[in-house]
């Protein structure tokens, strides 16, 4: 049998291109029996960090075929040409050694900020990668679009309450709405919310700076802030606070398109390019715009009595949707654009960069690739060297630096031995 697209019924259990297999071999394959390593003919990548729960699946991407699979035993064969990291799951004392430059891909996909992986913001760590799928424009596989399903979601007329409805709903509601449930994030959005509440009403229903409840169809609803009772009942304020948990260039959540979507309009802060990303250049109201929270609640006062200017914030809700560079970045997006086609797209990257096309091209990943700089006070804008995220944000340069030091000396090192080490470092202020 040749390579090409006759290869018959899919393969439900393991998909894989065998060079020159035969027919018995085949059947073997759709009847789920596991293969041989010697099996295996074409370049493995390999997941280190397991997250997809798929076996083994031979890819074709372009003019290139490889296999996709979570089985260390390729590394250690040294059949792996490639590995792949999830930065949610990655365990720094746990990189594959050693760090094999001119023969090994490495690639991370990180749809997160950095809050559950500091190290994440150092290039010392992020250098040993060749190439990315981050939020950031700049990556391989961007991600910053990942949380908006499509253009027409901020068009849509579903969900939107008339102002002169949210108006009459001031005496039961604040103008302002706030939800969130991950408190003391490094962004300080908390100590931001609990300043501006001193001068304009804001209700605040998650677990963070909690004044009101959820009703119970809401909060017991198994979709969540997905579900179509959350969507309207956000759709009834006028602004909802958008205030992402970490500031990164491009790092730009469902926080932002949740708003727009419903037609409440987002008091944002996170990225500081996120204008880049608006269906038009009224769509948000910025708190970098602003001297302080009391300069913004001044605004949000101000359009609250304002219908025509509060109504010039809802323009893509009349169709005007005119980001070309948005347009443009959503049609590039792989099809459906769920999670899964965002995988198999950083998958594919890296085994076209593995063929006859590629010739293992090879890049180095940066901070252009994950940009979060230290944490700074929404407050006084200036960094806080005592606050708890600035201190973890500085292990997490020490832990880059160890981490790196370890993987290219293919060092073995305990635990203990690795807490200690990191321990030194941040005494000594050698990182």
């Amino acid at each position: 049998m040749t390579r090409g697209n006759s290869l018959g019924p899919k393969i439900t259990t393991v998909e894989i291109y065998l060079e020159n297999f035969d027919t018995e071999l085949y059947e073997e394959i759709q009847r789920g029996t596991v293969l041989k390593y010697s099996d295996v003919k074409d370049p493995v990548v390999l997941w280190w960090t397991p997250f997809t729960g798929e076996p083994g699946t031979l890819r074709q991407c372009g003019d290139s075929w490889c296999y996709v699979t979570d089985d260390r035993q390729f590394f250690h064969d040294g059949l792996a040409r490639a590995v792949l990291f999830y930065g949610s799951r990655l365990d720094l004392l746990d990189l594959p050694r050693p760090r094999d430059g001119p023969r090994l891909l490495w690639a991370l996909l990180h749809e997160e900020s950095p809050k559950n992986v500091p190290a994440l913001c150092h290039e010392a760590l992020l250098s040993l990668f060749n190439h990315s799928s981050t939020f950031s424009r700049h990556s391989d596989v961007p991600l910053t679009l990942q949380y908006l399903g499509g253009s027409e979601l901020l068009a849509t007329t579903k969900y939107v309450v008339a102002t002169a409805e949210k108006d009459a709903l001031l005496g039961e509601l604040a103008p302002v709405l706030y939800i969130q449930s991950s408190c003391d994030a490094p962004s300080g959005r908390d100590s931001y919310v609990r300043e501006l509440g001193r001068y304009i009403g804001v209700d605040s229903y998650g677990k963070c700076l909690q004044n009101k409840k959820l009703p119970e169809n809401i909060a017991n609803h198994s979709e969540g802030q997905d579900s179509e009772d959350f969507l309207n009942f956000m759709a009834r304020y006028k602004f909802t606070l958008a205030l992402e948990n970490a500031v990164c260039e491009d790092y730009i959540t469902e926080k932002l398109w949740r708003p727009l979507v419903v037609g409440s309009v987002p008091v944002y802060m996170g990225s500081p390019s996120v204008r880049d990303w608006l269906p038009n250049n009224e769509s948000a109201i910025l708190v970098s715009d602003f001297n302080s929270p009391r300069d913004l609640a001044r605004h949000l006062l101000a359009l609250n009595v304002d219908t025509a200017a509060y109504e010039r914030h809802l323009q893509h809700k009349a169709g005007r949707v005119e980001n070309r560079r948005l347009l443009s970045a959503l049609d590039a997006r792989p099809p459906g654009s769920d999670w899964g086609r965002y995988v198999q797209r950083l998958e594919c990257l890296v085994c076209e960069r593995l063929g006859p096309g590629g010739a293992g091209t090879r890049s180095v990943v940066g901070p252009r690739q994950y940009d979060c700089p230290e944490p700074r006070s929404p407050l006084t804008g200036r960094r806080d060297e005592l606050a708890p995220w600035n201190q973890v944000w500085q292990a997490g340069r020490c832990e880059a630096s160890l981490s790196r030091s370890i993987a290219l000396h293919n060092r073995t090192v305990s635990r203990e031995e690795y807490s200690e080490r990191l321990l030194q470092l941040l005494q000594s202020g050698e990182c």
